[in-house]
């Protein structure tokens, strides 16, 4: 039986031949090769090295890379047949560069927008498809040029700024106040970024940013049209919930009146996809032509933002519109291409230099978790990749921490018996028509899996989980397609429905009748059954998923240790989305996970932090 490359090939066609031991080891698949072929014809033929580095510039962006590094090609192989990658024949690197330099399809960076286009582009360290260099380059230059523009709030007067900063944040502290500093940066630069770890107070920052802002144009005279956004719709509608909690207190307070609350209430929170006016492919309403009406837009979870993404909403912005990218750079970055979050914070913000210097904020303190509490010490742990400390803090006495092995069965069955009791009381709740309750319940105790397929996996859970609650609630039918009780994820963008990639919700007893129960801006939303096209259940997700997102208690279950999902940034998000964990794992993929940090090549934070 011959071996199947990564696309379902068993070995390249006739011209391509040279790909065929890439294709059997699963390092290449269809998409590249017939790349490969499509090209070779245009060009009139291609030689075996032109053949390879573009057939591994594009595997590399399937992978998240913006741009390949020739002495790393072996990454691409992280997923491969062990065996047969150990024995594939890559080019010495040294030659390869130098047929890269000479070759027709390849531009240097000077050139690379000369007529007619190449498809590659090689800048000495790195090799690029043609329109992941512009991205790069384009979002740099971009950027540059905003952190030197004067935006819409910029012309106040540092009196203005500090009268309204200390109405939402009080009276100025005698010491450094970060979270002020992150605020004023929002209102006076073109572009800011708000940099921390969860619970270090990244939305308190923005509610105030945006309260100061309103206050600002309004004793301008002046209207300020604001929106908040997320690569998720699930994250841009938590932003929105939390901003909201955050204006209420200060309404309270005194520090905004009900009108200025009622109008950051009314603010839209959007995907970063419907904010640009997403069509068809990566058609786009909004772009330099069609500028975007918002005078400052606010975007969350900026590690889940790709770069071709970012790039189309720098494109989109007004010159003098506020941008304030807010994120967490040791989190999982986008399951597209890029690192953005990390690159916009760059190696040291406080003392580098570049573009950014100057325009980045960095919140360190803690207010979710106490500082010497179990979980925030793992995270601490994950973050600098300490295992040993990690599995010290999981082996402690805290109750607000554990570690199972996955090879204790005993201990496994408990684990299970707390995600189910969960489930049992959404489906409960779901059953009598509570559709608040059961919405509340379905973020109490959630499992977060690493993989999606495999032993305690994602689907592995979730099928014992449904397993188990038809168990012990009967009046739950789990051959019932919309059998109430059931929570669901949608899988999706939907924008005829309103619905984005991310939303969640439970279906409930509604009447006679059923419906979903989501979480709307005004309360609770009961949407049709037929309004979800693209869902799966919600017993159990992957850790991917469930950025953006807090539960009462997260069971974080890993891979087996050969997984190359593992990473310390996978582990790191799932160890942050609650105030109790329980790790499932065995110690081999505990370690893995913590000790190998995501690598992604990536120049943008090399153009931004020079």
């Amino acid at each position: 039986m011959s071996a199947v490359g990564a696309g379902g090939l068993a070995s390249a066609p006739a011209g391509t031949e040279v790909l065929t031991p890439f294709v059997r080891a699963g390092v290449l698949g269809r998409l590249e090769v017939h790349c490969v072929a499509a090209i070779g014809r245009l060009a009139g033929g291609l030689g075996p090295e032109e053949q390879l580095a573009l057939a591994a510039a594009v595997r590399a962006t399937r992978l998240g890379h913006v741009g390949l590094e020739l002495e790393a090609v072996h990454r691409l192989a992280a997923d491969a047949d062990d065996e047969l990658a150990s024995t594939l024949d890559w080019p010495e690197t040294g030659q390869w560069a130098a047929v890269l330099e000479d070759s027709r399809i390849v531009a240097q960076p000077a050139d690379y927008e000369a007529q007619p286009l190449r498809p590659l582009v090689w800048d000495g360290r790195r090799l690029y498809l043609q329109r992941y260099f512009d991205f790069e380059r384009c979002t740099a230059a971009v950027i540059a040029a905003r952190c030197s523009t004067t935006p819409v709030l910029g012309e106040a007067s540092p009196a203005e700024l500090d009268s309204c900063l200390d109405a939402v944040f009080g009276p100025r502290p005698s010491g450094r106040d970060r979270q002020r500093e992150a605020a004023r940066r929002a209102l006076t630069e073109a572009v800011s970024v708000i940099a921390g770890g969860p619970g270090t107070g990244k939305t308190h920052t923005v509610a105030r940013a945006l309260s100061a802002a309103h206050l600002v144009a309004s004793r301008r005279g002046e209207g300020l049209r604001v929106a908040l956004a997320a690569p998720t719709g699930k994250a841009a509608s938590r932003m929105l919930e939390a901003v909201r909690q955050q204006v209420a207190a200060l309404e309270g307070a005194g520090a905004i009146t009900p009108g200025m609350a009622a109008l950051i209430d009314a603010t839209p929170a959007l995907t970063v996809h419907r904010l640009l006016g997403a069509g068809g492919g990566t058609r786009f309403r909004h772009g330099r032509r069609n500028p975007l009406a918002y005078d400052m837009v606010v975007v969350d979870e900026t590690s889940m933002l790709s770069l071709p993404l970012l790039s189309r909403l720098l494109e989109a912005l007004p010159p003098a519109a506020h941008l304030v990218l807010v994120g967490d750079p040791f989190q999982l970055t986008s399951i597209e291409v890029g690192t953005v979050m990390a690159d916009l914070v760059g190696p040291d913000p406080l003392s580098g230099t570049g573009p950014l210097a100057g325009h980045v904020s960095v919140l360190e303190h803690v207010h979710r978790f106490a500082a010497d509490s179990a979980v925030a010490a793992l995270a601490r742990a994950v973050r600098t990749g300490d295992a040993a400390r990690a599995m010290a803090v999981l082996d402690g006495e805290s109750p607000d921490v554990s570690w199972v092995r996955s090879d204790d069965a005993a201990a496994l069955a408990e684990v299970e018996r707390v995600a189910v009791d969960g489930a049992v009381d959404v489906a409960t709740r779901a059953i009598a028509g509570d559709a608040a309750g059961a919405l509340a319940a379905a973020t109490g105790v959630k499992v977060l899996a690493a993989r999606r397929l495999g032993r305690l996996s994602a689907a592995d859970w979730s099928e014992r989980i449904e397993a188990a609650v038809a168990e012990r609630v009967s009046a739950f039918s789990r051959y019932r397609r919309w059998a109430p009780g059931r929570p669901v994820i949608v899988t999706a963008n939907d924008a005829l429905n309103g619905l984005s990639n991310g939303d969640v919700g439970v279906v409930v007893t509604d009447g006679d009748s059923v419906a979903v129960a989501m979480a709307g801006p005004s309360g609770i939303d009961l949407r049709s059954t037929a309004q979800l096209a693209e869902f799966e259940w919600w017993w159990a997700m992957t850790i991917h998923k469930a950025q953006g997102s807090e539960f009462g208690h997260a069971v974080v279950s890993l891979a087996d240790a050969a997984s190359p999902v593992l990473s310390r940034e996978l582990l790191y998000t799932a160890v942050t989305r609650a105030p109790r964990i329980t790790v499932v794992s065995s110690e081999a993929a505990l370690r893995t996970a913590i000790e190998r940090p995501v690598a992604r090549a990536s120049g943008l934070g090399e153009l931004l932090w020079p």
